[in-house]
């Protein structure tokens, strides 16, 4: 392996390393935990930058002029895209997202502050009792760790099915079964997309539904799946706020050329989904929930959403302090939980 090759391995190699990202120009930028992107004293020659991809995808993986895009697995589980010509200019764009060793658990990320102790409480007590959950944010903004942290609190004997483009979700459980879509390749086999997948895992007996990503058609079969029996589904998706993912689901939604009704389709969503949790990597570079807000049902033509807790801002003499704050609102849930003659438990969703 030459020199240029050899750093570029070491750096992505450094547990620090969260991205790893290489331009046309052979230049390497990097992000750490919690910093900024950064670039690096030294540039990688197309020849070296392929070394590099031969030593961490392994030769199995093909990318060329016949296929000058692909999204790709590393051998350690990590997510490699790469673009090449004739799609670009002149060399190749890798954009690395490296996988976790270990995925936290929801106590850590209580003690690093991206979650507050009552909000984790709650989160627990809905993961127990089966709710729906959509977890949105921006582009790292923490949704598969969180995503993880709250499946991994499955019950230990149920039948999970985790689907996922590339491999990121890692479960204790043990009756735990992995599904991840396939691209077309050059031989000719046929894509294998997530919906194509959820439509499977329905016909599997499982106990709960994990999608790592819902970005398509699919959101219309996992929609289908919550409101046919099947409880405790957890997604996450692209979105800024709570309002703003049940839009993006609505057009997820008719990609899948169903023909609804919107007051029809919204329906469906009210009925299927309990809880939004929104993601933000706040200024200060920690991921953080920055809402909590439970679909409530319709009023004329609207979906409803109550915020259970929610971010607040305030100016300190130090600066700026962020919040994440009980609104003192009852989950609609509870409700449901007493006429089962279940008394749920009111300390965590008390107004701070």
């Amino acid at each position: 392996m030459t020199t240029e090759a050899e750093q570029v391995l070491a750096v992505y190699q450094d547990p620090e390393t969260i991205e790893l990202m290489v331009i046309e120009d052979g230049s390497v930028y990097i992000e750490r935990s919690g910093s900024e992107l950064e670039e690096l004293p030294f540039k990688v020659p197309l020849p070296a930058l392929g070394e590099f991809l031969l030593h961490l995808v392994g030769p199995a993986e093909r990318f060329g002029p016949e296929r000058p895009y692909a999204d790709l697995s590393a051998k350690d589980g990590s997510r490699v895209h790469v673009v090449v010509s004739p799609l670009t200019r002149t060399g190749a764009c890798l954009t690395i997202r490296k996988r976790p060793n270990l995925r936290p658990p929801l106590e850590e990320l209580v003690s690093n502050g991206s979650i507050p102790g009552r909000c984790a409480d709650f989160l627990a007590y809905a993961t127990e009792r089966k709710q729906n959950f959509l977890i949105v944010g921006g582009t790292s903004s923490g949704k598969t760790t969180l995503l993880n942290a709250l499946a991994s609190l499955s019950e230990e004997k149920a039948r999970i099915l985790v689907i996922e483009d590339t491999p990121e979700i890692v479960l204790p459980q043990k009756h735990v079964i992995y599904l991840k879509t396939r691209n077309r390749d050059p031989k000719g086999n046929p894509d294998v997309t997530i919906r194509d997948l959820v439509v499977n895992s329905l016909r599997m007996r499982p106990d709960r539904i994990i999608v790592g990503e819902c970005r398509g058609a699919e959101a219309f079969d996992m929609l289908s799946a919550m409101n046919t029996g099947h409880d405790g589904v957890m997604a996450t998706i692209h979105s800024n706020s709570s309002r703003e993912a049940l839009s993006r689901l609505e057009t997820l939604c008719l990609m899948s050329g169903v023909d609804f009704p919107l007051k029809a389709l919204r329906q469906n969503i009210a009925q299927a989904l309990d809880l939004i949790i929104v993601m933000a990597r706040l200024p200060s570079g920690v991921r953080s929930i920055v809402q909590v807000s439970e679909v409530t049902g319709m009023e004329q033509d609207v979906i409803t959403l109550a915020d259970l807790f929610k971010m607040e801002t305030r100016r300190t003499p130090g600066g700026v302090e962020t919040t994440l704050r009980a609104t003192g609102t009852m989950p609609k849930f509870f409700d449901q939980l007493r006429n089962q003659g279940v008394e749920p438990p009111l300390d965590f969703i008390k107004n701070d």
